[in-house]
């Protein structure tokens, strides 16, 4: 009996991880861009490396959301390093739910941010000093 009271314990904690909301989604439009949005809610800054972490989709004005159709086209994951003016291709996401890749500090990086993210990268960089900083995976 006491062995069970104990298994029930240590799972409640597993229950409460479990049951957390997923995060939200706040598409908004990039400035400047008719069909480019980005997710505002997973815009942060990488605590260890000071990288923006950045999710844009092409789209139209009602912008991407969760089961985004692969049709209209895919989520884009990048990690920016602003000072440098260099970005890193963290891959595609089709349904809204991909995070980011394991390794993904070692990717390679390449020049010119607005030329692969656009004005929304653009911004992301004027906005990183505000933007939460997070220890990412």
């Amino acid at each position: 009996m006491q062995k069970r009271l104990v298994a029930c314990l240590l799972s409640l904690p597993m229950l409460v991880l479990a049951a957390t909301p997923v995060v939200a989604e706040t598409w908004k439009p990039a400035p400047g861009e008719a069909k480019t949005f980005y997710d505002a809610d997973f815009l942060r800054v990488d605590e260890k490396t000071g990288l923006v972490v950045l999710r844009i989709a092409e789209g139209k004005g009602g912008g991407p959301y969760k089961a985004w159709p692969a049709g209209k086209g895919p989520i884009m994951l990048f990690a920016l390093d602003c000072a440098a003016d260099k970005w890193m291709d963290l891959g595609m996401d089709f349904a809204g739910d991909k995070g980011l890749p394991k390794n993904w500090r070692q990717e390679a990086k390449v020049d010119d941010i607005s030329g692969a993210a656009g004005k929304a990268g653009k911004l992301a960089c004027e906005a990183r000093e505000s933007l939460p900083k997070t220890p990412l995976p």
